[in-house]
């Protein structure tokens, strides 16, 4: 029989730890137990077994990034890439062992000056398409200082480069044609004055707004409206060149920068006239819109800029309407020029 002393004494109750929780995901090449004791041992540090295999795992994982890298000896040639070199270039690893990188001998120098880069290059593929990268390379040196081999990491800024591209063209583009928007427009229409002012030669603007645009619009519909507006931006383009700015001012109406027309009145007025001319031929024939033949001409406003006038975009571009109003007055299909200076007007 127990005593009194035994009955009345506590039991010690036994209540089991909670196992310690580990995340989820482990590196590859460590197991779990292996990582639980180097981190949570208080003689990690003495564990170097396990640390060398945490911090090959480490460097592994590193290594197989999405940039691009490439390791070489001293001498620039290659010795290990990983796999985001290969989705980039489109050499397998087979085929860049033990070559030389064209971009890597192109700043040897640097590398034996610096040791190091960091800058952008242009990076030709397998295919032969070029590509711009972000080149980071760092040297390697031994107890002597001496370098022994070169890491290299590069990411492909293709697609940032395209983005930047598209966003630029949709800023100064107009959605519709694909021609320079009106931002764009004062922008080469600025140059060509200050162009004109510095190298003593007239310019001019013409600006072309399609006559009965809205009877077209309302008796083909919007689509079709919008189709003739493509083609008509197309078929200008195309007559005038590359080296022309022509812009849709908006709705119905372009804007043409001419430049260096001639050193007199006389000689660039000839020279626009001719352009003005160009232009009305585009609309010589009919447009096929929507499967039907579409017959349109254009009223044109011609103002050329003389060396010596000191006058602002938003003034040349309300002239150059204020002209074109002119000439649908008069009918249509036909051109009206004015000139700062002259103060007249001539209807062609």
């Amino acid at each position: 029989m127990e005593t009194m002393d035994a009955l009345t004494q506590p039991k010690r109750i036994s209540v089991p730890r909670p196992k310690r929780k580990h995340a989820a995901a482990t590196l590859p090449g460590l197991s779990l137990p292996e990582l639980a004791h180097v981190s949570t041992t208080p003689d990690a540090v003495a564990d170097e077994h396990a640390l060398a295999r945490l911090d090959r795992c480490i460097a592994e994982t590193t290594f197989e990034s999405c940039e691009g890298v490439v390791v070489t000896d001293a001498d620039l040639r290659t010795l290990k890439v990983n796999n985001s070199f290969t989705r980039i270039t489109g050499y397998s690893k087979r085929e860049a062992v033990g070559s030389r990188s064209t971009v890597l001998s192109d700043i040897r120098e640097h590398l034996a000056r610096y040791r190091s880069w960091n800058d952008e290059v242009i990076g030709r593929k397998k295919s032969g398409e070029t590509y711009s990268a972000k080149l980071r390379v760092k040297a390697v040196v031994d107890a002597h200082d001496c370098v022994t081999h070169y890491i290299a990491t590069f990411k492909d800024l293709s697609a940032k480069k395209a983005l930047q591209r598209k966003i630029t063209h949709l800023g100064f583009s107009d959605s519709l044609t694909g021609l320079k928007n009106r931002s764009a427009l004062l922008i080469s229409l600025q140059r060509a004055i200050d162009k004109s002012h510095e190298q003593q030669n007239y310019a001019a603007v013409l600006l072309v707004d399609l006559d009965d645009f809205r009877s077209h619009n309302v008796r083909l519909g919007h689509q079709a409206g919008d189709m003739l507006l493509q083609q008509s931006a197309w078929r200008m383009g195309q007559a005038l060149g590359p080296n022309v700015a022509v812009a849709r001012l908006y709705a119905d109406k372009f804007l043409i920068v001419l430049e260096e027309l001639g050193t007199t009145p006389d000689e660039a007025g000839v020279s626009a006239q001719q352009m003005a001319a160009c232009v009305r031929n585009c609309f010589s024939e009919a447009f096929d819109i929507c499967a039907a033949p579409v017959h349109a001409t254009v009223s044109m406003g011609l103002c050329l800029i003389g060396m010596q006038d000191v006058i602002s975009t938003d003034v040349l571009i309300d002239r150059a309407e204020m002209v074109t109003y002119d000439a649908k007055q008069a009918g249509g299909d036909c051109l009206f020029s004015f000139e700062f200076g002259a103060m007249e007007h001539d209807a062609q």
